[in-house]
Parts: structure tokens; C-alpha cells; sequence
């Protein structure tokens, strides 16, 4: 079996295109069987006069992509086609496709963790791939749950303030990391699609609501009333929670976290929806009230790639040039605050991140 890998930029600029090219030729350098794949389409980059995607990625032979149909006709690689699947996407269906010639070529997958997953599947045990990529982004990060591990790419375009940006990135690695819960709680609630309040009491029965997504003020207000009358151990969420609600559920809860539980499917739950930092604060506020926050599933922080670079607006030119911070200062206070490897991809090369990819096959 193989390692599925995630690749996500925090913004435009961040070096995501240049992490995921250069893990690319380092793989076909030890000519490992690779797949690439994406979760959507930025949708930048278009062309004026085809209007197609316009090609960022270097393939060689050999390769398989999971691409929509209108992105094979937008770069200069040869394909056969293996696969066109019942995946839909505004691009049109995705496709499963080898290399037969080398060039660039353009990718734009699926949407969705199930469909991601059929790729996944399709990759690894009929086309015999070693190593999948997934390029991604911050605010198309749901279906990464589905990879083994993810690489974030993050610089000066995400935020010229290097301590914010380091603080940026630390709450992601945090929420990333939340601890699993126990396996008994795993086969209890990995079926669940509703929000479920578990009573300490073993006898009583299980409270289940409506909705699986924290996402409003009513939802928070049926939890708060429910916890007043039972003595819950668990609250349960399957699905989103948006950053007012969880809020505005710690306010209600307060000190009767304590020794509560609350359970979330995984932490792409909480990145997704809202600010990785206020949500942190929220998640800390629970810890402090004496409760505790587990995940089913958890999604390995691999590393983080670094880029200084960021578009500079000139107002005396009406134009932009290139701009950068201090990148000695941005490595050293992000490896200082993060436990995983942080690299400058143009500068330090590929190696360190191939070095954890391959560990895991």
C-alpha cells in the first residue's frame, strides 16, 4: 500500500505549486510510481483566448492524474485515458489517466472525501501508485481527512507580519494534532451522522438532534438546555462547526465542561470553519473549563514549506513587484514554535519532505 499526501496553500503565492513540482521530480528521480490529484480548482490561471486552466505542473511518463476532461485539452501532455468517472465538476467529469508523453498538464479532482476516495482506491490497487499527491487549499481542506498526512504551504502572501503568520500556522499544527479518543467511542459514534449527547449514566439512552453541523445559535441553545436536565459525558459533532457557535457554546457550557468530553469526527471540522486561531482559543477554553476535545480520525501535519515572496503593491506606480520578508527570521521563529519540519523549498530542495513521505510507505 502506498501514502496519499495532501499538499495546501494558506493563500495564492504561498508556494504550494512550487512544493508539490518539486516533490514531483525528487519522486520521479528514485522512480517511484506516482498519482496526482486535486480537490477542485483554484480557478486562477485561466486563459484569455481558450479560456481552459492554464498548465502549472511538469508530468512525466508513466504518471497518473485524476483531472477533469476539459483540463487534458488545456496542457501539452499526451494521455491515455483509463477512466472517465461519474465524478462531475465544473470542468467536466474527472478522468483517470497515464501519462504517454511529458508536459504540463493542469488538475482539478474531486470535491468530495467519498469521491476522493474511489480515486484513492483506484490509484493504489489497480494502477499500482506508490505515492499520491493532492494539491489543496486552506478553504478546500475538507476532504484532505482522506490523505495520510498533509504538507501546508504558507509565506508572506498569507500575511507580511511574521509573528502572525507563526501564530497562524502553530494553531493549525494544533488543531491538526487534537488526540484521538478511544476506541470504543470510535466504534460507538463512527456511524453517527447527528449531533449525539452521550449521558454518563450507561442506561440512559443517547440524545440525538437534528443536525449534524454546529453552526447556529439554536443548535447551541437545544445542547445547553439538553446538558441542564441530563448528566452528559459526551457531546458529539459529525459535522461543521463554525467558530460563532462553538463560541457561543463554550459560553453557555462554561465550568459544566468539566470532566465532559467533546468529540469531533476531525479537526477539519474546526479549520473550516473559521479563523485556526480564534478557534484554538475556543478549544483552550474548553480544556480550561475541565473538559476535554478527542477526534475519531486525525490528519498528520508532515510539514510546512515557507515562502518570503509576496506580490508588493507600488501606489506611486499602480503596480505590483516583488516583495519579501525576512526569511532567516520567518524559519527560525516558525521552527521554534512548530514541532515538524519547516523548509524553504527553492532554497533547501525537497529531500527533508521526500524523507518523510517515503518513511511512511
Amino acid at each position: 500500500m502506498g501514502i496519499a499526501i495532501g499538499i495546501a496553500g494558506t493563500a495564492k503565492n504561498t508556494g504550494k505549486t512550487t512544493t508539490t513540482s518539486a516533490i514531483l521530480d525528487e519522486l520521479y528521480k528514485h522512480e517511484i510510481q506516482v498519482a496526482l490529484t486535486s480537490i477542485g480548482y483554484d480557478g486562477e490561471e485561466i486563459d484569455n483566448i481558450t479560456g481552459l486552466p492554464k498548465p502549472r505542473l511538469f508530468v512525466k511518463k508513466n504518471t497518473i492524474l485524476a483531472t477533469a476532461k476539459k483540463c487534458l485539452e488545456a496542457g501539452n501532455a499526451d494521455y491515455d485515458i483509463l477512466e472517465i468517472t461519474d465524478i462531475s465538476t465544473p470542468l467536466g467529469k474527472v478522468c483517470i489517466v497515464k501519462v504517454i508523453k511529458e508536459g504540463l498538464a493542469v488538475v482539478a479532482g474531486p470535491n468530495k472525501g467519498s469521491q476522493l476516495n474511489y480515486i484513492k482506491s483506484r490509484m493504489f490497487n489497480d494502477l499500482n501508485c506508490k505515492v499520491i499527491l493532492v494539491d489543496g487549499a486552506l478553504n478546500r481542506l475538507a476532504p484532505m481527512i482522506e490523505t495520510d498526512g498533509i504538507i501546508i504551504a504558507t509565506g508572506a502572501s498569507r500575511n507580511t507580519d511574521i509573528d502572525v503568520l507563526v501564530e497562524e500556522t502553530k494553531a493549525l499544527y494544533e488543531l491538526l494534532n487534537l488526540p484521538m479518543t478511544s476506541k470504543d467511542d470510535m466504534q460507538f459514534l463512527s456511524d453517527i451522522s447527528k449531533i449525539a449527547l452521550v449521558p454518563k449514566d450507561s442506561n440512559a439512552k443517547t440524545v440525538f438532534l437534528k443536525y449534524g453541523s454546529l453552526i447556529d445559535n439554536e443548535i447551541v441553545n437545544e445542547i445547553a438546555d439538553i446538558i441542564k436536565e441530563i448528566d452528559i459525558q459526551v457531546i458529539f459533532i459529525p459535522a461543521l462547526i463554525s467558530e460563532f457557535a462553538l463560541k457561543m457554546l463554550n459560553d453557555s457550557v462554561g465550568n459544566s465542561w468539566a470532566n465532559k468530553d467533546l468529540i469531533i469526527s476531525d479537526p477539519i471540522k474546526l479549520i473550516i470553519g473559521g479563523n485556526p486561531e480564534t478557534m484554538l482559543k475556543e478549544v483552550n477554553r474548553i480544556k480550561y473549563n475541565g473538559g476535554n476535545i478527542k477526534a475519531l480520525k486525525n490528519i498528520p501535519l508532515l510539514a510546512i514549506t515557507v515562502n518570503p515572496f509576496y506580490p508588493k503593491y507600488r501606489f506611486d506606480k499602480s503596480s505590483y513587484e516583488p516583495g519579501y520578508i525576512n526569511k532567516e527570521k520567518l524559519l527560525n521563529k516558525m521552527r521554534a514554535s512548530i514541532k515538524v519540519p519547516v523548509i524553504d523549498i527553492k532554497q533547501e530542495g525537497p529531500s527533508r519532505l521526500l524523507e518523510s513521505i517515503l518513511s511512511r510507505i
